[in-house]
């Protein structure tokens, strides 16, 4: 089997820090990265010992290739939606997940942006970047088998997933920026061996899906963001922050709703 990894930091163990406009340290990037990458190679390894065929990385936050596990192919520079469509994958794991925007006592919780949006709706269903990115595996028609983060993001998991979806809650929640986090020489064995039972129960898992046509709401900090937004044909003003975008198909939606929305946030987010 082919799979496909989403990766993400505030998700890892240790990475409380950072997000919602405040900067970080050098020092603690390389710190940070360097726990990242632990758990995405644990991750990588329990897929070799389940018999994975090939498994691709994608990148969030920046990746060390030079440290990551030999047995798996970096996708850099590629978006969620193209790197789902590069082989026939059989399932999608996540790695260093964290919660969705507006939940408490969860760490770094947010979708897409930790600065500019307030709010995240899929038909009308409060959504993460679970949900989201997901969603494009299941209009691919592949199931998201695995999940690991904080204990919010696992709980997020089982909402959102239908079937007996593994997840490894690698620090227990408390705030924001405060969990009670396990090290690494704890967290790796239990993410390898997650991995292989995510496998073994692989085939009981549906993918995350939507009734179409499908609608992304999306609520901005602040009204000058949903104005620029709203300048993109096919989206509506739903309020002074709030933008809705709808379309006929998921894939169709989360162009116009996610990664449209991407380029402009770079104005707000850089």
């Amino acid at each position: 089997m082919k799979v496909f990894i989403v990766t993400d930091q505030e998700g890892v163990s240790g990475c409380v820090c950072g997000g919602y406009g405040k900067g970080s340290t050098p020092e603690r990037a390389r710190s940070y990265q360097a726990l990242m990458m632990g758990e995405i190679n644990a991750v990588v390894e329990g897929c070799v010992q389940a018999g994975a065929e090939e498994i691709i990385v994608g990148e969030a936050h920046s990746i060390d290739l030079a440290a990551l596990h030999p047995e798996a192919k970096l996708a850099r520079g590629i978006p969620w939606h193209d790197c789902m469509a590069l082989r026939r994958f059989g399932a999608v794991l996540f790695v260093g997940q964290h919660a969705r925007t507006g939940l408490a006592d969860a760490v770094q919780s947010h979708t897409g942006s930790s600065v500019s949006i307030t709010g995240f709706w899929i038909n009308g269903r409060p959504a993460g970047e679970l949900g989201y990115i997901g969603g494009i595996a299941g209009s691919l028609g592949i199931p998201v088998i695995f999940l690991s983060g904080d204990t919010k993001a696992c709980e997020e998991a089982r909402e959102w997933v239908e079937g007996p979806v593994v997840t490894v809650a690698v620090e227990e929640a408390h705030s924001v920026h405060g969990a009670l986090c396990l090290p690494p020489a704890k967290t790796h064995p239990l993410l390898i061996d997650g991995v292989k039972r995510a496998f073994a129960g692989a085939k009981q898992i549906r993918p995350i899906r939507f009734d179409e046509p499908v609608t992304f709401t999306t609520e901005f900090l602040y009204a000058r963001i949903a104005d620029d937004y709203a300048l993109i044909p096919g989206t509506k003003r739903e309020g002074a922050r709030t933008v809705s975008y709808t379309a006929r198909t998921y894939r169709e939606a989360y162009m116009g709703g996610m990664a449209v929305l991407a380029s402009v946030l770079y104005k707000y987010d850089a």
